[in-house]
């Protein structure tokens, strides 16, 4: 008999799960009985989302009671189940290896992850999802299929939003084991900061600005240099000055919860902004960002800045990075190098809601597109006409689906599904 919990809420709250009850399947059989028994059904993973991509009037579902296995072979590794960056990583480190990049979250989980489009930053690093080699994916008939780069739907399965089915399993490149050392910088003026963005997030492997817009003395830069990373000469050049023990990530309250900064250490304990064992970020939050082209950064951070005052009374910060383009159909970064520009929110439905629109409006000019798991206002058919393959994606979508089990309101607002 398959056990149900409550749905509750995401992460920070701001979402309620439509369904009362989320299933538990305790294998894969229960998951497949439980699947072409429901009419709708969407998965429940470790709800770190801010918008409704995982809810459903139907069913929920979590694989939380599915065996969890790490299955590390050469520069493979398989997970299966609900692993997080958490678990994967020092399996990983055990056996040599890593990953090309971590989100700034390590509580994520892999599927999750990956199926939203979610990324670090490093001008030449891709998203997450741009790891993945294979998909494991159970269908409205309860039937397993195995999707890698073979296979003509794999650009659509990589980053797939839960579209062709419950993620069971994901394989991902790994790479040789590495150190990073990580450090911040305050000091620097606005407009040295966005003089020349591609240079700047170039600088090392993995580079965050953080910003609330309108006072500079507060805005941080937060890099994550390898041993193959020059010395960060020029943030240093531009007035970076190094930040002390106590590091303020605009106005997020960031107590002890931060990665080590000044000393070498493995990947995965470095590249994450939060440690694995505390309570990232705020908590009591709403997310928003919005990926646009690289080559147009300073103009479209310009025109945020030009709408700081309107943004601000619900603004904690913002973060901006950089995310390496990407052939998968769905992805933010599809096609082109872009910066994302994010932001953490106070928790206040109604007033991130109202602000929304002036952020999306300043960017309409740069073609961006929204991260799929956070909270945006854009019409469907404007974020579609930013995707070349989006026609393709829907294809594949009713191919693999063609019951609609898997479909939800978000998909069919944004997508057309």
């Amino acid at each position: 008999m398959t056990h149900t919990r409550p749905s509750g809420t995401n992460w920070s709250g701001n979402h309620r799960y439509r369904a009362a009850e989320t299933l538990l399947p305790a294998d894969l059989d229960e998951l497949a009985d439980a699947i072409r028994s429901a009419d709708a059904l969407r998965v429940q993973a470790t709800r770190h989302t801010f918008n409704d991509v995982g809810d459903t009037d139907g069913a929920l579902i979590s694989l939380e009671q599915l065996p969890v296995r790490i299955e590390v072979s050469g520069d493979r590794v398989r997970v299966e189940g609900l692993v997080t960056f958490a678990q994967l990583a020092p399996v990983l480190e055990a056996e040599g290896r890593a990953l090309h990049n971590l989100g700034s979250l390590p509580h994520i989980s892999v599927a999750g992850a990956t199926a939203t489009g979610t990324h670090g930053s490093g001008s030449a690093n891709g998203n997450l999802s741009s790891a993945v080699t294979a998909v494991e994916t159970m269908d409205a008939t309860g039937t397993v299929h195995r999707i890698d780069p073979t296979h003509p739907w794999f650009p659509a399965a990589a980053l797939g939003l839960g579209a062709l089915g419950v993620v069971t399993a994901v394989e991902l490149r790994t790479v040789p084991t590495y150190t990073v050392t990580a450090q911040a910088y305050t000091g620097v003026a606005w407009e040295d900061l966005t003089a020349d963005p591609r240079r700047l997030f170039a600088s090392a492997h993995s580079v965050s600005v953080f910003t609330t817009w309108g006072d500079p003395a507060h805005d941080l830069v937060w890099i994550k240099a390898t041993d193959a990373d020059a010395e960060p000469g020029y943030v240093r050049d531009i007035g970076g000055v190094e930040v002390g023990a106590d590091l303020h990530l605009g106005r997020i309250r960031t107590v002890g919860n931060t990665t080590e900064r000044g000393t070498p250490g493995p990947w995965h304990t470095r590249l994450p902004h939060f440690r694995a064992e505390a309570l990232p970020s705020d908590g009591d939050e709403i997310q928003s960002e919005y990926f646009v082209p690289l080559d147009a950064a300073a103009e479209a951070l310009a025109a945020v800045r030009a709408v700081a005052s309107t943004i601000d009374p619900v603004l904690l910060v913002s973060e901006l990075r950089t995310v390496a383009a990407d052939d998968l159909w769905l992805s933010p970064a599809s096609g082109r190098d872009v910066l994302a520009i994010h932001f953490t929110w106070r928790n206040d439905n109604a007033g991130v809601a109202a602000v929304l629109p002036a952020v999306e409006d300043a960017l309409a000019p740069f073609a961006a597109r929204p991260h799929w798991g956070k909270a945006f206002t854009m019409p469907g058919e404007t974020v579609r006409a930013t995707l070349a393959h989006v026609d393709d994606f829907v294809a594949v979508a009713r191919a693999a689906d063609a019951r609609g089990v898997f479909r939800n309101a978000f998909l069919g607002r944004t997508l057309g599904l």
